[in-house]
């Protein structure tokens, strides 16, 4: 592992294993900045994007690689009710609604940081009663570890004061072109069910059956197939189970042979295939739209306006323990 300094402050780490595979990390964010990976041809291809610039990761820059809560994705109108009391949330997606954890979420947060060992990772931040208007002093640990299987192992950890919610994730782009269009990528997704959403991206409340429609990948098929009919990819896909050990996902790229899997204990999925990226400059090449996809593991997007869905709060005498494996090969 080298660790480096990433500016006026923080640290950049850089894990490798026995295959040459290169996990890169920072403490803005808790953030990945990049995947590096050999490809068919023996040349190197940046599957998952970020820079070399430590600024970029403190502003607005996509959610580029970030770790993203305290609740990720959108909670409608930026606020929800809890024991009886409304909490009212930054409304920082379109002045409407509450994204990603809000203007300052864990996103552009400075965590605190230390190698485990010489392939992992422990970033840790506290954040405090009221942040982006969320209740609780809650501490979130978040630990990133690369293995000789080429597993990149994300473990979520947070404790809290009192009830709040927590849904965690990380935010990587991905494509196994090292860049271009996203549509010759298979795609194979493990889910039954989706949430539709609105013209504004928010989750309607509805749960529909992906059978015979753009949304069903239980049979693989380019993601290019049917992106036109579902008007880009921005949503989430549910899991029957939270088995770690079922494949979730599986994306394989033909061009390079490279193949990502995805296993993970959430509930769900949120795939986005990059639909807003324009212009957006990163190490090496420029994202636009459709340039690269997300696979975020996730409970249900606007749980918190949902009664029928899962419940995401975090109680003081309860532990938020969950875990997510990518697999490049």
């Amino acid at each position: 592992m080298q660790i480096k300094n990433f500016g006026e402050k923080y640290l950049l780490y850089e894990l490798k294993n026995k295959n040459g595979m290169i996990l890169k990390l920072t403490d803005i964010g808790a953030s990945i900045t990049g995947v590096f990976i050999k490809d068919k041809n023996n040349n190197e291809i940046q599957a998952s994007f970020g820079s070399d610039n430590y600024d970029f990761y403190l502003k607005a820059h996509d959610y580029i690689g970030s770790s993203v809560g305290r609740v990720a994705n959108r909670t409608i109108n930026g606020e929800f009710e809890l024991n009886n009391k409304i909490y009212k949330l930054a409304k920082n997606d379109n002045n409407k609604h509450h994204l990603h954890g809000g203007v300052e979420g864990i996103s552009f947060k400075k965590f605190d940081s230390k190698s485990l060992d010489d392939r992992t990772v422990l970033f840790s931040y506290f954040s405090k009663d009221g942040e982006e208007g969320y209740p609780a002093n809650v501490k979130i640990e978040i630990t990133y570890s690369l293995t000789d299987e080429n597993e990149i192992i994300i473990k979520y950890f947070a404790t809290s004061d009192s009830p709040t919610p927590i849904n965690l994730t990380n935010h990587s782009y991905w494509n196994l072109n090292g860049e271009g269009l996203i549509y010759e990528h298979d795609l194979f997704i493990d889910s039954k069910f989706y949430l539709p959403v609105n013209e504004e991206y928010v989750s309607t409340g509805e749960i529909l059956k992906t059978e015979n429609t753009p949304f069903d990948f239980n049979k693989t098929k380019k993601i290019g197939a049917d992106i036109e009919k579902a008007g880009g990819y921005d949503n989430c896909f549910i899991f029957d189970s939270e088995n770690i050990n079922k494949l979730r996902a599986k994306v394989y790229s033909e061009k390079t042979g490279l193949t990502l899997e995805l296993y993970t204990t959430k509930p769900a999925m949120h795939f986005y295939s990059g639909n807003m990226l324009n212009g957006r400059e990163v190490r090496k090449t420029i994202l636009n739209k459709h340039n690269a996809f997300c696979l975020e593991t996730e409970f249900l997007p606007a749980s918190l306006n949902f009664v029928h869905f899962p419940n995401i709060i975090l109680e003081a005498d309860r532990e938020y323990n969950q875990k997510t494996v990518y697999k490049l090969y």
